[in-house]
């Protein structure tokens, strides 16, 4: 019976991440609102790329050997498995952080709350405001160096392979759909002179993923800084 439970409640547990309330996690919402888009998004712009085989055409008396044969020269390097990896990656790096946090701050909370429930207070309503006020103060990155670093180096995984992906989308993919295709093998002697059909609409999805992966590195950029701001060097202040 605890097996169901715990699948029937994978949902409740992401929504109730989600809308943590807490200062505990910054940006929470805001990560799991961008993750969520960053994946509707490469599931939309793939569409382009879908028929990209139809979309490939050569000038001149051709066979289908030697358009397969240009085809795969031309696309020498995945674009479409490319965006799929970069999609997966960005959501299970941040799962494994929603999961790594979530599970630290339960036990944190479990344990305030034994402590609280040990003073045996009289009064319930005190009792109760005094276990609020334990888990507030258990919220705090500056306290939980581990889960702070987790945070910092959450921030540092996401802006590299940001990096690394706008890198492929502007050295590798995006030449595929501007330069010029001229195709000429050891099988099929040409130079065939090959087009790529619906070329403004993959570049507009080049493009789109392009400006996202900018949006992600300054976000990564602005929040490890506030993060080292409030919870290292106002933090270390407070002490």
């Amino acid at each position: 019976m605890a097996q169901p439970t715990k699948l029937g409640g994978a949902a409740p547990v992401i929504l109730k991440m989600s809308k943590d309330p807490t200062k505990f996690y910054i940006g929470r919402a805001l990560w799991f609102s961008i993750t969520f888009l960053y994946g509707s998004l490469v599931y939309v712009v793939q569409i382009t790329w879908l028929c990209l085989v139809k979309d490939f055409q050569c000038h001149g008396n051709i066979s289908k050997v030697c358009l397969a044969e240009c085809y795969e020269n031309h696309f020498a390097r995945p674009v479409l498995g490319v965006w799929y990896m970069v999609g997966f990656a960005f959501s299970f790096i941040f799962f494994v952080m929603e999961f790594f946090v979530s599970q630290s701050v339960h036990k944190l909370t479990k344990i305030s709350k034994k402590d609280s429930l040990e003073k045996k207070l009289a009064d319930s309503d005190s009792k109760t405001e005094h276990v609020k006020i334990n888990e507030e103060e258990i919220f705090d990155l500056s306290r939980e160096k581990p889960l702070l670093a987790m945070y910092l180096v959450y921030f540092l995984i996401q802006l590299s392979i940001q990096v690394v992906f706008l890198a492929i989308l502007i050295h590798y993919h995006l030449p595929l759909i501007k330069n010029s295709i001229r195709c000429s093998t050891h099988m099929c002697y040409g130079p065939y002179e090959c087009v790529l059909l619906g070329t403004q609409e993959k570049m507009m999805s080049i493009v789109i993923l392009a400006t996202f992966s900018v949006v992600i590195m300054m976000l990564c950029i602005m929040f490890f800084l506030y993060t080292i701001n409030t919870y290292l060097a106002m933090g270390s202040q407070t002490l």
